[in-house]
């Protein structure tokens, strides 16, 4: 078990990640998507300490992959 980024990381725990390796897990090229994700209020984001950047938890990312609940969006947060 270590680290490793978007999809070749294998940690199991729980993390919080970018927007970018989001993005790389759900299969997107930019963290745009993501962005958009948030905007619409499909993904949840942390404030982190010592870091303006927002995350978001990689259980979600993955719980939203695996449920293939992207595929099957409703017109009002298609992107």
């Amino acid at each position: 078990m270590n680290f490793g980024y978007g999809k070749s990381d294998t940690y199991t725990s729980e993390r919080f990640i970018c927007f970018t390796e989001a993005a790389q897990i759900l299969g997107y090229s930019s963290h745009i998507k993501v962005a958009e994700f948030v905007k619409k209020g499909l993904i949840h984001t942390y404030e982190l300490p010592l870091t303006n950047r927002l995350r978001v938890r990689k259980s979600e990312i993955l719980l939203l992959k695996n449920s293939n609940y992207i595929e099957n969006l409703p017109d009002a947060f298609k992107i």
